[in-house]
């Protein structure tokens, strides 16, 4: 009989973590999150940050009150000087010296969620892909608790699944947003259902092509057996090219009638079959779906897919679906005035992200994009700018920030007719609006790029335009 998940983890019980002595790299909040942890394990802990200012060392300066060592402002090779385990953040690159240099040691490297799997207690539903990742795992979390579950988002959602463990008891789900990065350092991480909602460009600055990163995010089931199951997008040829290795079962999911879907839209209903029964059965309408757009459907099937094999009922996906409204900074309303509906994309954070919220949209629109390249081209989403523009779906766009110039470039190429503006920043954009929207337009911000060539992340840039919207539709600050 197949063990389990409360036996498997009951047979690792306290040895979860052999190490005696632990390196955290990085002091981000998935870092000092695990940093804790191993202390109240009761390991000794040496902490590494490339950074040496003062938030940073005001971070680990509780750490080294308990006991940590804490080495900051370099990655030298004496960092490993006798580690056993080490554990690394998310945003530190795999192709680190320091990390080969562990590797070629023999000393075994992990993420954050590879620890934290040692100690989870119950099922981990694990949801990966390009975009789209956090909404779908909220969707997840909401089905769940209304099918009864006492089920928890962690991970790159906000909450490190590694403090969350504690949290939750005997049987109950994790649903777990995982990064290619943190998949790049997984072991024996094993979720019961492994969700690949879409793969495209991106994180060239992280990984060194898209072989590299498609294959970090197949990572995801490469460690499920009998009983697990893989949620794929049958949409996607890239993902459906990543499952042919999944070892476990697979259940797509499509927003057209197909007969390898397992979850699929046929005209308005969303269905779902069965993968060991075979009967299928109508789960709720498409009409139904609270949040608009083809890709927030694309998420809403793969929740479905997700939550069914875990046990969920269709009544309660269809009830939460039906009031489940978003997320901040991910197509989020702002505002109106005189007919001018503002939205916040902010989350948006490459070319891709920003082809789906088009999609949401079927026009008029003025877009503002920009920000800080992640290394992605742009010749895609100028392409499809031109065509909605010849169809009435795209006025106008602002160019904002270090990569204004570049997105402007391939505007010029792919997109010559459009109306277009480079501006420095976003006040800018505002000053500017009053001339050149009218009544019916949507202004979208969804940037196609990172947010660091002026704020600290995504979320603080939707803030500001959030704040930017509720000044000029006279709402007031946080109105």
């Amino acid at each position: 009989m197949e063990p389990t998940d409360e036996g498997m983890r009951a047979a690792r019980g306290a040895s979860a973590v052999r190490a005696e002595k632990v390196l955290v790299i990085g002091l981000g909040v998935s870092g000092r999150a695990a940093a804790d942890k191993l202390l109240r394990e009761g390991h000794e802990v040496r902490i590494n940050d490339l950074s040496d200012s003062e938030e940073i060392r005001e971070a680990a300066r509780p750490f080294s009150e308990r006991g940590a060592e804490v080495v900051l402002g370099h990655h030298r090779e004496e960092v490993l000087r006798g580690v056993e385990l080490v554990v690394v953040s998310p945003g530190v690159r795999s192709r680190l010296p320091l990390l080969r240099e562990a590797e070629a040691r023999g000393i075994p490297v992990w993420s954050e969620i590879e620890l934290a799997w040692r100690y989870a207690r119950g099922p981990v539903v694990a949801v990966t892909g390009t975009n789209g990742k956090t909404t779908t795992v909220s969707m997840i979390e909401a089905i769940l608790k209304r099918a009864g579950m006492r089920a928890r988002a962690v991970g790159n959602i906000g909450y490190p699944m590694v403090s969350a463990v504690e949290d939750m008891g005997p049987g109950d789900p994790l649903v777990v947003e995982v990064s290619s990065f943190q998949l790049f350092s997984v072991q024996e991480f094993r979720p019961r259902v492994a969700v690949l909602l879409n793969v495209s460009h991106d994180h060239y600055d992280w990984h060194s092509d898209l072989g590299e990163y498609v294959e970090a995010k197949g990572r995801i089931w490469m460690n499920q057996g009998p009983g697990d199951q893989a949620v794929v997008n049958l949409d996607d040829p890239l993902c459906v090219e990543a499952s042919r290795a999944a070892p476990a079962g697979k259940c797509f999911f499509s927003r057209r009638e197909a007969e390898e879907a397992c979850v699929w839209r046929e005209g308005e209903t969303i269905r779902f079959r069965d993968p060991e029964s075979g009967r299928t059965v109508e789960v709720m309408g498409v009409g139904e779906l609270a949040l608009p757009g083809e890709h927030n459907l694309e998420n809403a099937l793969a929740a479905t897919a997700a939550s069914l094999l875990m046990g969920a009922t269709p009544e309660a996906v269809r009830d939460a679906l039906r009031g489940y409204r978003g997320l901040p900074h991910r197509l989020q309303w702002v505002g109106e005035r005189d007919g001018v509906s503002f939205y916040d994309d902010s989350k948006a954070t490459n070319p891709h992200a920003s082809l789906r919220a088009l999609s949401a949209f079927p026009g008029p629109m003025v877009l503002i994009l920009g920000g800080r390249n992640k290394g992605l081209p742009f010749r895609e989403l100028a392409a499809e700018i031109a065509g909605r523009n010849e169809r009435g779906g795209v006025r106008m766009v602002y160019l904002i920030g270090e990569a204004a110039e570049e997105i402007e470039a391939a505007l010029r190429e792919e997109a010559p007719a459009v109306p277009r503006r480079v501006l420095p920043g976003l006040e800018e954009v505002f000053e500017d609006l009053p001339r050149r929207v009218r009544a019916g337009d949507v202004v979208v911000f969804s940037p196609a790029c990172a947010s660091f060539d002026r704020y600290r992340d995504y979320r603080e840039r939707g803030d500001h335009f959030q704040r930017l919207v509720n000044e000029y539709t006279g709402r007031g600050i946080g109105g």
